[in-house]
Protein backbone atom coordinates (compact mmCIF):
# COMPACT_ATOMS: atom_id res chain seq x y z
CA UNK A 1 0.00 0.00 0.00
CA UNK A 2 1.18 3.51 -0.77
CA UNK A 3 0.97 5.72 2.33
CA UNK A 4 0.94 9.41 1.48
CA UNK A 5 3.57 11.29 3.45
CA UNK A 6 2.42 14.27 5.46
CA UNK A 7 3.85 17.72 4.98
CA UNK A 8 5.80 19.10 7.92
CA UNK A 9 4.06 22.01 9.59
CA UNK A 10 0.72 21.29 7.91
CA UNK A 11 -0.47 18.07 9.53
CA UNK A 12 -0.32 16.93 13.14
CA UNK A 13 -2.02 13.56 12.92
CA UNK A 14 -0.55 10.64 10.96
CA UNK A 15 -2.63 8.35 8.80
CA UNK A 16 -3.32 5.04 10.48
CA UNK A 17 -4.01 1.70 8.86
CA UNK A 18 -6.45 -0.27 10.99
CA UNK A 19 -6.06 -3.97 11.62
CA UNK A 20 -9.05 -4.57 9.36
CA UNK A 21 -7.21 -2.89 6.50
CA UNK A 22 -9.42 0.22 6.48
CA UNK A 23 -7.72 3.59 6.28
CA UNK A 24 -8.77 6.52 8.43
CA UNK A 25 -9.54 9.45 6.17
CA UNK A 26 -9.21 13.16 6.85
CA UNK A 27 -5.63 12.68 8.00
CA UNK A 28 -3.88 15.56 6.29
CA UNK A 29 -3.41 17.81 3.31
CA UNK A 30 0.18 17.02 2.35
CA UNK A 31 1.81 14.55 -0.01
CA UNK A 32 -0.75 14.73 -2.81
CA UNK A 33 -4.00 14.12 -0.94
CA UNK A 34 -7.06 15.63 -2.64
CA UNK A 35 -7.80 19.11 -1.36
CA UNK A 36 -4.30 19.66 -0.01
CA UNK A 37 -1.07 21.06 -1.40
CA UNK A 38 1.78 19.28 -3.18
CA UNK A 39 5.19 20.82 -3.74
CA UNK A 40 6.76 20.73 -7.19
CA UNK A 41 10.46 21.36 -6.71
CA UNK A 42 12.91 23.05 -9.02
CA UNK A 43 16.56 22.09 -8.48
CA UNK A 44 18.31 23.84 -11.35
CA UNK A 45 21.27 26.19 -11.88
CA UNK A 46 19.69 29.56 -11.17
CA UNK A 47 22.92 31.57 -10.84
CA UNK A 48 26.22 31.72 -12.70
CA UNK A 49 26.84 30.96 -16.34
CA UNK A 50 24.60 27.87 -16.33
CA UNK A 51 21.58 29.95 -15.31
CA UNK A 52 20.87 30.37 -19.02
CA UNK A 53 19.70 26.75 -18.88
CA UNK A 54 18.25 26.58 -15.37
CA UNK A 55 16.42 29.90 -15.44
CA UNK A 56 13.90 28.82 -18.11
CA UNK A 57 13.21 25.62 -16.16
CA UNK A 58 12.13 27.67 -13.16
CA UNK A 59 10.09 30.10 -15.25
CA UNK A 60 8.34 27.36 -17.21
CA UNK A 61 7.61 25.27 -14.12
CA UNK A 62 5.93 28.23 -12.44
CA UNK A 63 3.88 29.06 -15.53
CA UNK A 64 2.66 25.48 -15.98
CA UNK A 65 1.88 25.02 -12.29
CA UNK A 66 -0.07 28.29 -12.12
CA UNK A 67 -2.01 27.27 -15.21
CA UNK A 68 -2.90 23.89 -13.67
CA UNK A 69 -3.92 25.54 -10.40
CA UNK A 70 -6.33 27.81 -12.28
CA UNK A 71 -7.96 24.64 -13.54
CA UNK A 72 -8.37 23.32 -9.99
CA UNK A 73 -5.03 21.58 -9.54
CA UNK A 74 -4.47 17.82 -9.77
CA UNK A 75 -7.56 16.00 -8.53
CA UNK A 76 -8.31 18.97 -6.27
CA UNK A 77 -4.74 19.23 -4.99
CA UNK A 78 -3.11 22.65 -5.30
CA UNK A 79 0.47 22.71 -6.56
CA UNK A 80 3.18 24.91 -5.08
CA UNK A 81 6.60 25.58 -6.61
CA UNK A 82 9.70 25.71 -4.39
CA UNK A 83 12.97 26.51 -6.15
CA UNK A 84 16.55 25.79 -5.06
CA UNK A 85 19.75 26.85 -6.82
CA UNK A 86 21.59 23.73 -7.92
CA UNK A 87 24.60 25.92 -8.84
CA UNK A 88 25.76 23.51 -11.55
CA UNK A 89 27.65 21.26 -9.15
CA UNK A 90 26.82 18.00 -7.43
CA UNK A 91 27.50 19.09 -3.86
CA UNK A 92 25.08 22.01 -3.94
CA UNK A 93 22.71 20.06 -6.16
CA UNK A 94 22.40 17.09 -3.80
CA UNK A 95 21.88 19.51 -0.93
CA UNK A 96 19.09 21.24 -2.89
CA UNK A 97 17.35 17.99 -3.81
CA UNK A 98 17.63 16.64 -0.26
CA UNK A 99 16.13 19.84 1.14
CA UNK A 100 13.24 19.72 -1.32
CA UNK A 101 12.50 16.10 -0.42
CA UNK A 102 13.03 16.13 3.34
CA UNK A 103 11.95 19.65 4.31
CA UNK A 104 9.53 20.71 1.58
CA UNK A 105 8.03 17.26 0.95
CA UNK A 106 8.32 17.73 -2.82
CA UNK A 107 6.77 14.94 -4.88
CA UNK A 108 8.22 15.98 -8.24
CA UNK A 109 11.56 17.72 -8.83
CA UNK A 110 12.67 19.05 -12.21
CA UNK A 111 15.90 20.60 -13.42
CA UNK A 112 19.03 18.82 -12.11
CA UNK A 113 22.10 18.89 -14.33
CA UNK A 114 24.03 15.69 -14.98
CA UNK A 115 26.17 15.40 -11.84
CA UNK A 116 23.25 16.13 -9.51
CA UNK A 117 20.87 13.94 -11.48
CA UNK A 118 23.20 10.95 -11.28
CA UNK A 119 23.90 11.51 -7.59
CA UNK A 120 20.20 11.53 -6.68
CA UNK A 121 18.83 8.63 -8.72
CA UNK A 122 18.69 6.20 -5.80
CA UNK A 123 17.40 8.94 -3.51
CA UNK A 124 14.47 9.50 -5.87
CA UNK A 125 13.47 5.84 -5.85
CA UNK A 126 14.01 5.43 -2.12
CA UNK A 127 11.89 8.50 -1.32
CA UNK A 128 9.31 7.78 -4.05
CA UNK A 129 9.87 11.24 -5.49
CA UNK A 130 9.99 11.72 -9.27
CA UNK A 131 13.02 13.62 -10.58
CA UNK A 132 13.29 14.79 -14.19
CA UNK A 133 16.10 16.43 -16.11
CA UNK A 134 15.60 18.28 -19.41
CA UNK A 135 19.33 18.42 -20.22
CA UNK A 136 21.24 15.58 -18.55
CA UNK A 137 22.70 13.68 -21.49
CA UNK A 138 25.16 11.65 -19.45
CA UNK A 139 25.46 8.22 -21.02
CA UNK A 140 25.82 6.33 -17.73
CA UNK A 141 22.25 7.21 -16.77
CA UNK A 142 20.86 4.31 -18.77
CA UNK A 143 22.61 1.82 -16.47
CA UNK A 144 21.16 3.34 -13.28
CA UNK A 145 17.70 4.60 -14.26
CA UNK A 146 14.66 3.67 -12.20
CA UNK A 147 10.88 4.28 -12.47
CA UNK A 148 11.13 7.52 -10.49
CA UNK A 149 13.64 9.22 -12.79
CA UNK A 150 13.25 10.40 -16.37
CA UNK A 151 14.74 12.82 -18.86
CA UNK A 152 13.55 14.61 -21.99
CA UNK A 153 16.94 14.82 -23.69
CA UNK A 154 18.90 12.13 -25.49
CA UNK A 155 22.32 10.90 -24.37
CA UNK A 156 25.50 12.79 -25.23
CA UNK A 157 26.10 10.14 -27.88
CA UNK A 158 23.26 11.67 -29.89
CA UNK A 159 24.62 15.22 -29.55
CA UNK A 160 27.96 14.04 -30.91
CA UNK A 161 26.27 12.11 -33.71
CA UNK A 162 24.10 15.07 -34.77
CA UNK A 163 27.23 17.23 -35.11
CA UNK A 164 29.18 14.50 -36.92
CA UNK A 165 26.37 13.79 -39.36
CA UNK A 166 25.89 17.45 -40.23
CA UNK A 167 29.52 18.40 -40.77
CA UNK A 168 30.20 15.23 -42.78
CA UNK A 169 27.14 15.88 -44.95
CA UNK A 170 28.49 19.40 -45.56
CA UNK A 171 31.78 18.12 -46.93
CA UNK A 172 33.96 18.65 -43.86
CA UNK A 173 36.71 16.04 -44.26
CA UNK A 174 39.08 17.15 -41.49
CA UNK A 175 38.21 18.41 -38.03
CA UNK A 176 39.93 19.76 -34.92
CA UNK A 177 38.22 19.46 -31.54
CA UNK A 178 38.80 22.13 -28.91
CA UNK A 179 37.15 21.11 -25.65
CA UNK A 180 36.88 22.16 -22.02
CA UNK A 181 37.93 19.77 -19.26
CA UNK A 182 34.36 19.19 -18.06
CA UNK A 183 32.17 16.09 -18.11
CA UNK A 184 29.70 17.32 -20.72
CA UNK A 185 32.32 18.76 -23.09
CA UNK A 186 34.56 15.71 -22.88
CA UNK A 187 31.67 13.31 -23.40
CA UNK A 188 30.18 15.08 -26.43
CA UNK A 189 33.63 15.59 -27.97
CA UNK A 190 34.53 11.91 -27.59
CA UNK A 191 31.31 10.75 -29.21
CA UNK A 192 31.70 13.30 -32.00
CA UNK A 193 35.17 11.95 -32.73
CA UNK A 194 33.92 8.36 -32.67
CA UNK A 195 31.01 8.91 -35.05
CA UNK A 196 32.82 11.36 -37.32
CA UNK A 197 35.67 8.92 -37.95
CA UNK A 198 33.17 6.09 -38.56
CA UNK A 199 31.49 8.27 -41.19
CA UNK A 200 34.88 8.75 -42.89
CA UNK A 201 36.21 12.00 -41.45
CA UNK A 202 39.59 12.60 -39.85
CA UNK A 203 40.24 14.36 -36.54
CA UNK A 204 43.58 16.16 -37.00
CA UNK A 205 43.85 17.70 -33.52
CA UNK A 206 42.17 17.32 -30.14
CA UNK A 207 43.03 20.11 -27.71
CA UNK A 208 41.85 20.46 -24.10
CA UNK A 209 41.61 23.64 -22.02
CA UNK A 210 40.56 24.58 -18.51
CA UNK A 211 38.02 27.23 -17.66
CA UNK A 212 39.28 30.40 -16.01
CA UNK A 213 42.53 30.74 -17.99
CA UNK A 214 43.89 34.24 -18.55
CA UNK A 215 44.41 33.40 -22.21
CA UNK A 216 43.40 30.57 -24.51
CA UNK A 217 45.44 31.63 -27.53
CA UNK A 218 47.95 28.74 -27.35
CA UNK A 219 45.11 26.21 -27.40
CA UNK A 220 43.34 28.07 -30.20
CA UNK A 221 46.50 28.07 -32.32
CA UNK A 222 47.04 24.35 -31.66
CA UNK A 223 43.52 23.60 -32.89
CA UNK A 224 43.88 25.65 -36.08
CA UNK A 225 47.53 24.81 -36.83
CA UNK A 226 46.76 21.62 -38.84
CA UNK A 227 44.49 23.75 -41.05
CA UNK A 228 41.34 21.67 -40.50
CA UNK A 229 38.22 22.27 -42.54
CA UNK A 230 36.46 23.12 -39.28
CA UNK A 231 37.08 23.44 -35.52
CA UNK A 232 34.47 22.14 -33.09
CA UNK A 233 34.33 24.02 -29.77
CA UNK A 234 32.84 22.26 -26.74
CA UNK A 235 32.60 24.11 -23.45
CA UNK A 236 30.65 26.62 -21.42
CA UNK A 237 30.01 30.23 -22.31
CA UNK A 238 32.53 31.70 -19.87
CA UNK A 239 35.66 30.38 -21.65
CA UNK A 240 34.05 30.22 -25.10
CA UNK A 241 33.64 33.98 -25.39
CA UNK A 242 37.35 34.83 -24.89
CA UNK A 243 38.37 31.85 -27.02
CA UNK A 244 36.43 33.08 -30.04
CA UNK A 245 37.45 36.69 -29.38
CA UNK A 246 41.13 35.74 -29.35
CA UNK A 247 40.66 33.76 -32.54
CA UNK A 248 39.00 36.73 -34.24
CA UNK A 249 41.69 39.19 -33.10
CA UNK A 250 44.50 36.90 -34.19
CA UNK A 251 43.19 36.78 -37.74
CA UNK A 252 43.36 33.00 -37.92
CA UNK A 253 41.33 31.67 -40.84
CA UNK A 254 38.87 28.87 -40.28
CA UNK A 255 35.30 27.78 -39.59
CA UNK A 256 33.56 26.96 -36.33
CA UNK A 257 31.00 24.46 -35.11
CA UNK A 258 29.69 24.64 -31.54
CA UNK A 259 28.30 22.37 -28.86
CA UNK A 260 24.63 22.80 -27.91
CA UNK A 261 25.56 24.85 -24.82
CA UNK A 262 26.94 27.57 -27.11
CA UNK A 263 24.17 27.58 -29.70
CA UNK A 264 22.25 30.59 -28.46
CA UNK A 265 22.43 34.38 -28.93
CA UNK A 266 24.74 35.29 -26.04
CA UNK A 267 27.80 34.01 -27.91
CA UNK A 268 26.97 36.13 -30.94
CA UNK A 269 26.23 39.17 -28.78
CA UNK A 270 29.44 38.90 -26.78
CA UNK A 271 31.81 38.11 -29.65
CA UNK A 272 30.17 39.85 -32.59
CA UNK A 273 27.96 37.98 -35.01
CA UNK A 274 29.96 39.23 -37.97
CA UNK A 275 32.87 36.97 -36.97
CA UNK A 276 30.71 33.87 -36.83
CA UNK A 277 28.65 34.13 -40.00
CA UNK A 278 28.22 30.60 -41.35
CA UNK A 279 29.19 28.87 -38.10
CA UNK A 280 27.25 25.74 -37.15
CA UNK A 281 25.60 24.80 -33.89
CA UNK A 282 23.17 22.15 -32.80
CA UNK A 283 20.59 21.65 -30.13
CA UNK A 284 17.47 19.72 -29.38
CA UNK A 285 14.85 21.68 -31.26
CA UNK A 286 11.14 22.20 -30.91
CA UNK A 287 9.33 20.01 -33.41
CA UNK A 288 6.86 21.32 -35.95
CA UNK A 289 4.01 20.52 -33.62
CA UNK A 290 0.97 22.32 -32.20
CA UNK A 291 2.55 21.69 -28.80
CA UNK A 292 4.97 24.54 -29.47
CA UNK A 293 2.04 26.94 -29.66
CA UNK A 294 0.58 25.43 -26.50
CA UNK A 295 3.84 25.99 -24.64
CA UNK A 296 4.01 29.58 -25.85
CA UNK A 297 0.39 30.22 -24.83
CA UNK A 298 1.04 29.08 -21.25
CA UNK A 299 4.14 31.26 -21.02
CA UNK A 300 2.43 34.31 -22.51
CA UNK A 301 -0.45 33.84 -20.10
CA UNK A 302 1.99 34.01 -17.18
CA UNK A 303 4.60 36.52 -18.38
CA UNK A 304 3.08 38.53 -21.22
CA UNK A 305 3.76 38.39 -24.93
CA UNK A 306 7.34 39.64 -25.10
CA UNK A 307 8.79 37.81 -22.09
CA UNK A 308 6.76 34.66 -22.67
CA UNK A 309 7.91 34.40 -26.29
CA UNK A 310 11.52 34.99 -25.23
CA UNK A 311 11.39 32.17 -22.66
CA UNK A 312 9.87 29.83 -25.24
CA UNK A 313 12.88 30.39 -27.51
CA UNK A 314 15.50 29.41 -24.91
CA UNK A 315 17.57 26.29 -25.70
CA UNK A 316 16.15 24.19 -22.85
CA UNK A 317 12.56 25.45 -23.07
CA UNK A 318 10.95 22.64 -25.08
CA UNK A 319 12.59 19.84 -23.08
CA UNK A 320 11.80 21.55 -19.77
CA UNK A 321 8.18 22.10 -20.77
CA UNK A 322 7.76 18.49 -21.86
CA UNK A 323 9.34 17.16 -18.65
CA UNK A 324 6.98 19.19 -16.48
CA UNK A 325 3.87 18.53 -18.55
CA UNK A 326 4.58 14.79 -18.82
CA UNK A 327 4.95 14.56 -15.05
CA UNK A 328 1.77 16.49 -14.30
CA UNK A 329 -0.24 14.52 -16.85
CA UNK A 330 1.01 11.32 -15.20
CA UNK A 331 -0.14 12.67 -11.84
CA UNK A 332 -3.56 13.43 -13.31
CA UNK A 333 -3.76 9.93 -14.81
CA UNK A 334 -2.98 8.45 -11.40
CA UNK A 335 -5.51 10.64 -9.65
CA UNK A 336 -3.04 12.01 -7.10
CA UNK A 337 -0.23 14.55 -7.06
CA UNK A 338 2.53 12.15 -5.99
CA UNK A 339 5.81 10.85 -7.28
CA UNK A 340 4.37 7.35 -7.36
CA UNK A 341 1.60 8.47 -9.69
CA UNK A 342 4.28 9.75 -12.07
CA UNK A 343 6.32 6.55 -11.85
CA UNK A 344 3.26 4.42 -12.53
CA UNK A 345 1.69 6.52 -15.30
CA UNK A 346 4.49 8.28 -17.21
CA UNK A 347 4.39 5.76 -20.06
CA UNK A 348 0.60 5.57 -19.98
CA UNK A 349 0.23 9.24 -20.96
CA UNK A 350 2.97 9.29 -23.62
CA UNK A 351 2.78 5.97 -25.47
CA UNK A 352 0.93 5.28 -28.70
CA UNK A 353 -2.53 3.83 -28.44
CA UNK A 354 -4.16 6.75 -26.71
CA UNK A 355 -5.68 9.85 -28.27
CA UNK A 356 -2.86 12.12 -29.53
CA UNK A 357 -2.83 15.39 -27.56
CA UNK A 358 -0.76 18.48 -28.23
CA UNK A 359 -1.49 20.66 -25.20
CA UNK A 360 -1.64 20.43 -21.45
CA UNK A 361 -5.32 21.41 -21.37
CA UNK A 362 -6.28 18.84 -23.98
CA UNK A 363 -4.53 16.11 -22.02
CA UNK A 364 -6.07 17.09 -18.69
CA UNK A 365 -9.55 17.29 -20.23
CA UNK A 366 -9.35 13.80 -21.72
CA UNK A 367 -7.89 12.29 -18.56
CA UNK A 368 -10.73 13.82 -16.56
CA UNK A 369 -13.06 11.76 -18.77
CA UNK A 370 -11.01 8.61 -18.07
CA UNK A 371 -9.71 8.49 -21.64
CA UNK A 372 -6.18 7.39 -22.53
CA UNK A 373 -3.83 9.90 -24.14
CA UNK A 374 -0.60 10.05 -26.11
CA UNK A 375 1.12 13.35 -25.33
CA UNK A 376 3.15 14.84 -28.18
CA UNK A 377 5.48 17.54 -26.92
CA UNK A 378 7.21 20.72 -27.97
CA UNK A 379 10.53 18.85 -28.29
CA UNK A 380 9.19 15.90 -30.26
CA UNK A 381 7.00 12.81 -29.81
CA UNK A 382 8.04 12.31 -26.12
CA UNK A 383 8.33 8.54 -26.45
CA UNK A 384 10.02 7.32 -23.26
CA UNK A 385 12.14 4.20 -23.72
CA UNK A 386 12.84 1.49 -21.15
CA UNK A 387 15.15 3.83 -19.19
CA UNK A 388 12.66 6.70 -19.26
CA UNK A 389 14.59 8.71 -21.84
CA UNK A 390 12.55 10.59 -24.42
CA UNK A 391 14.80 11.53 -27.33
CA UNK A 392 13.83 14.90 -28.83
CA UNK A 393 14.28 16.05 -32.38
CA UNK A 394 17.62 17.71 -33.14
CA UNK A 395 18.12 20.91 -35.04
CA UNK A 396 21.22 22.01 -36.90
CA UNK A 397 21.66 25.75 -36.53
CA UNK A 398 23.75 28.13 -38.59
CA UNK A 399 24.55 31.79 -38.18
CA UNK A 400 22.76 33.44 -41.10
CA UNK A 401 22.59 37.23 -41.33
CA UNK A 402 23.88 37.51 -37.77
CA UNK A 403 21.32 35.17 -36.17
CA UNK A 404 21.08 31.49 -35.34
CA UNK A 405 18.65 29.83 -37.71
CA UNK A 406 17.57 26.19 -38.02
CA UNK A 407 18.84 24.92 -41.37
CA UNK A 408 18.33 21.17 -40.91
CA UNK A 409 16.43 18.82 -38.65
CA UNK A 410 17.04 15.24 -37.58
CA UNK A 411 14.24 13.42 -35.81
CA UNK A 412 15.06 11.49 -32.67
CA UNK A 413 14.20 8.31 -34.56
CA UNK A 414 16.66 9.16 -37.36
CA UNK A 415 19.47 9.77 -34.88
CA UNK A 416 18.68 6.60 -32.96
CA UNK A 417 18.62 4.50 -36.14
CA UNK A 418 21.91 5.98 -37.38
CA UNK A 419 23.56 5.34 -34.01
CA UNK A 420 22.57 1.67 -34.25
CA UNK A 421 23.86 1.50 -37.83
CA UNK A 422 27.27 2.90 -36.86
CA UNK A 423 27.76 0.66 -33.83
Amino acid sequence: MKVLRTTAGKVSVACVVMATGAVLTGCGNGGGASGGTTVIGVAAPLSGEAAVFGGPVDSITRAVVNHVNKRGGINGTTLEVVSEDEKFNAEDGVRAVTKLINKDDAQFIVGPTSSTFMATLSQAERSEVAIASPYSGIVEYDDQANPYTFRTIGPDTFDGLAVAKNIWDNGIKTLSILYENSDSARSTSSWLEDYYTKLGGKVVAKVAFNGGQSSYLPEVRSAFEPQPDMVFLAGSVEPAVPIVREWARSGLPGKWAFIAELTFPVLLDEVGAQYLEGAYGQSAVAADSPSVAGMRDVLVEEYGVEQGAAIAQQPTAAMAYDAIVSGLLAMAAGGEATGTAIAENLHNVTESGGTPVFSLDEGLDLLARDETIDYHGASGPVNFNSTNTAVPDYGIYQVVDGKWQVVKRYTGTEINDLAEELQ
